[in-house]
């Protein structure tokens, strides 16, 4: 009994203090997620540009050739 109550209230304590911290910074956070979004949907398109100017036009089909 004499280690559950100071465990507790150490719990506790943390649990409270890092929802302030995380009060504090959430426009900062918020802030952060939206550039790394943007960044990824430019990313991305240049990617898609990247790939498709990488593409290899397709082959035509060659006749069977029947021996004989």
């Amino acid at each position: 009994m004499e280690v559950i109550i100071p465990t507790l209230i150490i719990f506790v304590g943390g649990f409270i203090v890092g929802a302030l911290v995380t009060r504090k910074h959430l426009d900062e956070v918020n802030k952060v997620v939206a550039e790394a979004k943007e960044l990824a949907a430019t990313v991305d398109s240049k990617l898609d540009e990247i790939r498709d100017a990488n593409k290899k036009p397709a082959r035509k089909p060659r006749a069977k050739t029947t021996k004989k």
